[in-house]
């Protein structure tokens, strides 16, 4: 199967980019497809879920959402450290970077646990996810996000297995917290401990 982009046209340059993009492609029964679809260009994302292996704690972060709130939505969101991976750097420095602003702890250690793509009918962000160990204990310093990011972070440490619950209950719903915390603690995972 093959596809062209014929060509990319930006309609909005802000916070985020959104191209139209006209694409052909193969069809499944050996035609070809030409359409027109919008893309959110974000770049590449981080997420990392923060562990203190000896307490056997995980960090949350809560902060404000707003694709949460324009539909009426609980907006303070329970989440793990995140950022956007910036032109030239690569995964680990962003993590380490943002593991830092937001929650004021550097990992020791950084094992990737998988990538995806967050929404790829409408958008090109690739979202790495990581587990970072730290000791709770040994904070560098407040955290809480970036001023001139307009970031309001508030950090919450709780046990590995009321996270999960969470996950399962629904109070964790966003969906790099969701996927980190199966993916390195969940049923499809290698033993932690």
């Amino acid at each position: 199967m093959e596809y062209r982009i014929t060509d990319k046209r930006p309609l909005y340059q802000g916070f985020f980019r959104l191209d139209a993009c006209r694409v052909e492609h193969d069809r499944f029964d050996g035609g070809r497809l030409r359409i027109v679809r919008e893309n959110l260009e974000r770049g590449d994302a981080v997420a990392i879920l923060l562990y203190d292996r000896e307490r056997d704690l995980v960090l949350l972060i809560e902060q404000f959402r707003i694709g949460p709130a324009v539909r009426h939505d609980e907006a303070w969101l329970l989440e793990i450290v995140a950022g956007m991976v910036d032109a030239g750097e690569d995964i680990e420095t962003c993590a380490r970077r943002e593991c830092l602003e937001e929650a004021g702890y550097e990992p020791r250690e950084l094992t990737p646990l998988g990538s995806y793509y967050a929404s790829p009918g409408g958008s090109s962000e690739r979202i790495h996810l990581l587990l970072g160990e730290v000791d709770a204990g040994r904070r560098q310093h407040n955290g809480g996000g970036l001023e001139h990011e307009h970031e309001d972070i508030r950090t919450l440490w709780i046990s590995r297995r009321e996270a999960l619950t969470w996950v399962k209950n629904g109070k964790i719903h966003s969906a790099a917290p969701m996927l980190a915390l199966m993916l390195a603690f969940g049923p499809l995972s290698e033993p932690v401990g």
